[in-house]
């Protein structure tokens, strides 16, 4: 029986939720809501992110290979969570 190791995060290719192309430089997360409904939340690399803003969707550069929690998610599971 084989055991393969699941690759380290830090080690992990991400690739864009919208074209499914490599994301070689910095990765964005595009969002859009309605009614407090969430429509979309994606993470895409450069080129779709200028097509997002060209439709004037919410966009944001993130840091998906740092552990730190985007501005976005910052404390929302502390509510949840009594802490």
């Amino acid at each position: 029986m084989w055991h393969v190791p699941c690759p380290s995060k830090e080690n992990m290719d991400l690739f864009c939720q919208h074209c499914a192309e490599l994301i070689v430089g910095n990765a964005y997360r595009v969002t859009s809501e309605e009614e407090g409904i969430t429509l979309l939340d994606m993470i895409v690399c450069s080129l779709c992110f200028m097509e997002a803003k060209r439709l004037r969707l919410h966009t944001e550069e993130i840091n998906v290979r740092s552990k730190h929690p985007s501005a976005r998610n910052r404390g929302s599971h502390r509510s949840r969570l009594h802490i």
